[in-house]
């Protein structure tokens, strides 16, 4: 007898793990764009802010035009990771040589972040005031419009890091 519960409570534990590991994995495998945790940041800004369907729309767009923003700025220079890690090959280490190349970065973002903030301050014209001050009060918040307006980043699979060629 004794030994018929242990069993039992040991597939019960098995199984209850499978569920659970299965719960995690499944998602990521599926590539969905929010995982059960995280939520949708859009659609919980229009409950939030009482957005109707026209300015889920505009926000929509928005996050839209940002992203490929992102992608056009990242795609036309080299990430400050690419620029650290050349540093970080020579033998020895030049400060000034750093200095120019992270100068030079910050000079080819070709004012986007003026760009984004107009845009942004257009959607926000077309919000109420209540739901302006509101947004404005919810911005306060760390990571808020960086949540909100960026999508992260697509996931890179496996097989395209083992066929892109390693930096030189």
């Amino acid at each position: 007898m004794r030994s018929k519960v242990i069993w039992f409570l040991l597939a019960a534990s098995l199984a209850l793990n499978l569920f659970f590991v299965a719960g995690v994995v499944w998602p990521r495998l599926m590539g969905h764009p929010h995982f059960p945790h995280r939520y949708d940041p859009v659609a919980k800004a229009a409950e939030e802010f009482s957005l109707d369907d026209s300015q889920t729309a505009a926000l929509e767009a928005l996050r839209g035009r940002m992203a490929e923003r992102l992608a056009d700025g990242r795609s036309a220079r080299d990430g400050f990771q690419a620029i650290l890690l050349r540093a970080l090959e020579q033998p020895d280490f030049d400060r000034d040589a750093l200095a120019l190349a992270l100068a030079e970065r910050r000079e080819q973002g070709d004012d986007m972040i003026l760009d984004m903030t107009g845009e942004l301050h257009g959607f926000l014209a077309g919000l109420g005031p209540r739901q302006k001050a509101a947004f404005l009060e919810r911005a306060q918040e760390r990571d808020f419009l960086r949540r909100l307006l960026f999508p992260p980043p697509p996931r890179r699979d496996r097989d395209d890091d083992e066929r892109r060629p390693p930096p030189q």
